[in-house]
């Protein structure tokens, strides 16, 4: 089986508007981590740093230098107020390329958190506190 390199798969173009939440800009580079199966068994491991655009409770606008699969689930560190970078996953909800010079792109890139990390650690510290 032969897999297209990242940068060479085609975009998904945007539906409707898809928003439950209200966005809020949020300009900061966040480091991120992707796998992409080769089949055999061989995993390849994309790492990089995309420029998040905007965020809300439910994702975030990521503008990246590649071009990930619709439904590719990823990890991104996300700043957590004074604590750091935070890792999520995320789900590629779709993808709009952006033509920068003749032979580079850059990509619009929505992605929905899969699950809500307060909400979470909340339940984490309730199992071991009963």
């Amino acid at each position: 089986m032969e897999f297209e390199p990242l940068q060479e798969r085609p975009v998904s173009p945007i539906g409707q508007d898809c928003r439950r939440a209200e966005r809020a800009a949020f300009m900061e580079y966040c480091p991120y981590e992707l796998c992409e199966s080769l089949g055999d068994a061989a995993m390849a491991i994309h790492h990089g740093e995309a420029l998040s655009i905007n965020i809300s409770r439910g994702g975030m606008l990521l503008l990246m230098d590649q071009s990930p699969p619709v439904q590719q689930v990823f990890e991104v560190q996300v700043p957590a107020s004074t604590r750091g970078k935070t890792a999520r996953l995320v789900e590629v909800c779709w993808t709009r390329q952006i033509p920068i010079e003749d032979s580079e792109s850059r990509y619009l890139v929505g992605v929905k958190f899969l699950f809500d990390l307060d909400a979470y650690c909340q339940e984490r510290v309730a199992a071991h506190t009963v």
